[in-house]
């Protein structure tokens, strides 16, 4: 990394080292997605520091407020140029960019139809349940670009189906899957990144998105579902097939169910 005044240049790629540069990776666990995509918009904060202590992330009055950014398919672009403070910042990111009216004990509903694509700049029920959060702790212009790892909040279900033994033929096309009895409202905490199922959620049905011809994943709060209850139901050629599995969602996880 070389650097004059007015100029900076990393691997090849010239910058005002006065402004603020963002770089982002997803904690790698079993979970929903690994890596951004073109086109995927974060909201970011940031905080000063005071007397060595960082502000508390308000959700309005901080020094970056809930900034729209871009993911260009290389770097992370917000809607106007962002620079430096004088003095040192915490650095919080929610994904997917959002409307955010409180940083605590916030009800958060994940989609129940999560079977739509996204389209025309509106995220499909599946990405719009998919929230994640970051944060880089007193961080300043002499540190280079913020860099802010992503984990994943909520739990992922992935559900294959395969043919018997006894199944002659191939799968059809027009397959369904739901998810029975599952809680569908999270609480969540944006200072400190925390979610859990919200104690008086209701229970819903949620239909899971389509990967392909016999793979289905859906968005879940984290939660313990008993065995006792119906948790999959498989609907093709007119025909249901139900599947009582206990299952313990855990937040950043993909569970997988064939």
């Amino acid at each position: 990394v070389s650097c004059d005044k007015n100029i900076c240049e990393d691997s090849g790629v010239k910058y005002n080292p006065d402004e603020i540069r963002v770089e982002t990776e997803i904690k790698s666990t079993r979970a929903a997605g690994t890596s951004f995509e073109k086109g995927d918009k974060m909201g970011l904060y940031a905080v000063e520091y005071s007397d060595n202590e960082g502000a508390k992330l308000q959700v309005s009055g901080n020094y970056i407020n809930n900034e729209p950014m871009t993911y260009d398919g290389i770097s992370w672009v917000g809607s106007r140029t962002l620079y430096w403070s004088d003095k040192p910042c915490d650095f919080y990111a929610i994904y997917p960019q959002q409307n955010i009216e409180a940083m605590e004990d916030v009800l958060f509903h994940i989609a129940t139809d999560q079977s739509q694509p996204s389209a025309d700049g509106v995220l499909g029920g599946y990405e719009a349940s998919d929230i994640m959060w970051a944060k880089a702790e007193k961080h300043s212009r002499e540190d280079g670009a913020v860099k802010l790892q992503f984990q994943h909040m909520m739990s992922k279900l992935v559900v294959d189906i395969v043919r018997g033994p006894s199944y002659e033929g191939e799968l059809p096309e027009n397959i369904e899957v739901h998810i029975y009895n599952t809680a569908t409202t999270a609480r969540v905490n944006w200072r400190i990144g925390s979610l859990e199922k919200y104690l008086y959620s209701e229970n819903k049905t949620i239909k899971m998105k389509q990967v392909d011809g016999d793979t289905f994943e859906a968005i879940v709060v984290p939660q313990f579902i008993e065995r006792s209850t119906p948790l999959i139901e498989v609907t093709m050629e007119g025909i249901a097939y139900l599947l009582n599995y206990s299952m313990s969602f855990r937040p950043g996880y993909q569970h997988t169910v064939t």
